[in-house]
């Protein structure tokens, strides 16, 4: 059974092992450079969680994070009235059952919470059908969601 919560700063190291199982997909990480990308976003995820700059959801089956989404806001990370969709992954052998699914949900909700208008993205080839269920559409080289409709 999946559960699916908000991730805190106690989560950034879980948070950061999706990350690079997800990274270890599109390259070829030596061990130092992936202890370095660790600890580097370990501290990121746990400060923007933090600060509020980052939302995230997490998927957890049997104690085990296997899945995550983001939303980033504010300052620096997001024009006013908009946001970011990232960091969404899930571990392959679990793809397929709604859970990518539920996580941008969660993340679509409090996009609307926030009152904002408008969501970008960068997806992957594999993730964009995901995208464009929930109603993104392209736009130079990512996605789209106009949340004012």
């Amino acid at each position: 059974m999946i559960e699916y919560r908000r991730a805190g700063p106690a989560d950034a190291a879980a948070l950061a092992g999706l990350r690079l199982e997800f990274m270890r997909l599109i390259k070829d990480l030596g061990p130092e450079e992936e202890l370095a990308w660790r600890a580097e976003l370990v501290g990121l995820f746990s400060s923007e969680l933090s600060s509020g700059s980052l939302r995230a959801w997490v998927a957890v089956e049997g104690g085990r994070v296997v899945g995550a989404s983001g939303l980033a806001v504010g300052p620096g990370r997001a024009a006013p009235g908009s946001g970011e969709i990232l960091n969404m992954y899930t571990v392959p052998e679990l793809r397929g059952r709604g859970i990518g699914t539920a996580l941008l949900g969660l993340a679509l909700g409090e996009a609307r919470a926030l009152g904002l208008g408008r969501l970008r993205l960068q997806p992957t080839d594999s993730g964009r059908p995901l995208y464009e269920r929930a109603g993104f559409r392209d736009e130079g080289r990512g996605m789209v969601l106009d949340l004012t409709r």
